[in-house]
């Protein structure tokens, strides 16, 4: 049987059991030595429907869990660098279970007679599996925390280390089971590397990145994180097609973007395309009547067009709209002038 475990792993504390129809399980995970195991990870599977628990022990390796159904539970305790250990027990009804685990290192575990809650590891890709979730784990935090160049290498080293053990297993349904969570991995890398290659203006990094997005892009097409990032990356490898393919993504979630429209017309503009500049410039004001650039650029086209008056308005709204903005100064003195 396959080890279960999880790729984002949180322990639920309270202090209180609802009376008459729950109960909860405190207790320890210790060494061999009577040392706490911090951040191990106590499972509970409940033996009559499908229903599996998580609770993550804390820094002296204690846990507690409540509001548990008071019924017969699988048990299973793991830690990397740990043998796990398992166990069956009954919950309690409105009582708090004291239990106490001891976990073995794979040579205090080959020294001693197997034991009925002891059990060594019974598939050969499991070390891979914990080595790729224990690096995932410590790279989330990093993550989180925006420390894109530490995060790097501990992401990479949970992608191969899940990779390799995919390729490797014949268990189908434990197969299964990873290949939901590599998903997971493989989309966090991949914005990881995303972010490496931005902040330091890398190239390799987002090739690196971009088949790893595009995957789990086909995956969740609604997911935006992702489609910043390779509407970025489009934009920043001069892909006119995946830029156009991106900027559509953004508009079905939220909206037209008049951004976008302005930014084209700008492009149109410093190539002396007027008539195309300013299509694109109307499109952005349609969008959005507040977006006070629009405005600007507006003027600027209509006095290359010599549309004088038609200038001054764009100036007049662009300084309506935004009397303290950073294009305030020209306005006043095309108005002026005009």
């Amino acid at each position: 049987m396959r080890r279960l475990v999880p790729l984002f792993l949180t322990s639920a504390i309270c202090l209180t059991l609802a009376a008459d129809t729950t109960g909860g399980i405190t207790g320890k995970v210790i060494t061999k030595g009577g040392q706490p195991i911090p951040n191990a990870v106590v499972s509970l599977k409940r033996t009559d429907i499908t229903s599996v628990k998580e609770i993550k022990a804390d820094a002296k390796g204690k846990f507690i869990q409540v509001g548990l159904n008071p019924v017969e539970y699988d048990v299973q305790v793991h830690a990397p660098g740990f043998v796990d250990v398992k166990d069956h027990l009954k919950i309690p009804l409105g009582e708090l279970m004291k239990k106490e685990f001891t976990l073995l290192t794979p040579e205090e575990a080959r020294s001693v007679a197997p034991t009925a809650t002891t059990a060594a590891p019974v598939d050969p890709n499991a070390m891979l599996e914990d080595a790729g979730y224990a690096a995932f784990n410590e790279a989330t935090s990093l993550y989180n925390a925006r420390e894109w160049k530490k995060a790097e290498p501990l992401f990479e080293k949970a992608f191969n280390s899940l990779n390799e053990s995919l390729s490797k297993t014949k268990d189908e349904a434990a197969k299964a089971e990873t290949q939901e969570k590599f998903k997971t991995v493989s989309r966090v890398y991949g914005l990881v590397l995303y972010e490496v290659g931005k902040e330091n203006k890398i190239i390799a990094k987002l090739d690196q990145a971009k088949p790893l997005l595009e995957k789990a892009y086909e995956l969740n097409n609604k997911d935006m994180r992702l489609i910043d990032a390779l509407l970025n990356i489009a934009k920043e490898k001069g892909d006119k097609e995946g830029v156009a393919k991106y900027q559509e993504a953004v508009e079905i979630i939220v909206g037209p973007r008049p951004e976008n429209a302005y930014n084209d017309g700008v492009v149109a503009y410093n190539a002396n395309k007027f008539k195309v500049a300013k299509e694109f410039i109307l499109k952005a004001i349609q969008i959005d009547p507040k977006f006070a650039d629009s405005y600007y650029m507006l003027g600027l086209i209509e006095t290359n067009n010599n549309s004088l008056k038609s200038a001054k308005e764009a100036f007049k709204k662009c300084l309506e709209l935004a009397p303290a903005g950073k294009h305030a100064a020209e306005c006043k003195e095309f108005i002026k002038a005009l």
